[in-house]
């Protein structure tokens, strides 16, 4: 009876693969960092342009959130017998922040 219930159970289940929890925290990552950098753009429009400290900050932790997301997105394709798409979309995310952010701040010096 038990083996019958587990066979229902897992009936459409193809395969045991579960999503990478390095890809996901990547993506979370990815996300605060697309966060911050919004907020940095909104107050600064909302500022006229002379928002200071705040931008910094909020541009500083933009650039920390995506190296940091970008390098476990990395070592979550090390993992086996997962999925990659977190994995995919949180490294891809947090590097084209990580190049945009550097570029916004090589701009500015």
């Amino acid at each position: 009876m038990k083996e019958r219930k587990n066979r229902n159970r897992r009936k459409y289940k193809f395969t045991d693969k579960s999503q990478s929890v390095g890809g996901i925290f990547s993506t979370i990552l990815a996300g605060l960092a697309v966060a911050f950098f919004c907020m940095a753009v909104w107050i600064s429009y909302d500022k006229d342009g002379n928002a200071g400290r705040e931008i910094g900050f909020m541009g500083l932790m933009s650039i920390f959130l995506s190296s940091i997301g970008l390098y476990i997105g990395v070592k979550s394709f090390q993992e086996e017998e997962i999925f990659f798409l977190f994995s995919w979309i949180g490294t891809i995310l947090s590097a084209v922040m990580l190049i945009g952010m550097s570029l916004v701040f090589l701009i500015g010096l």
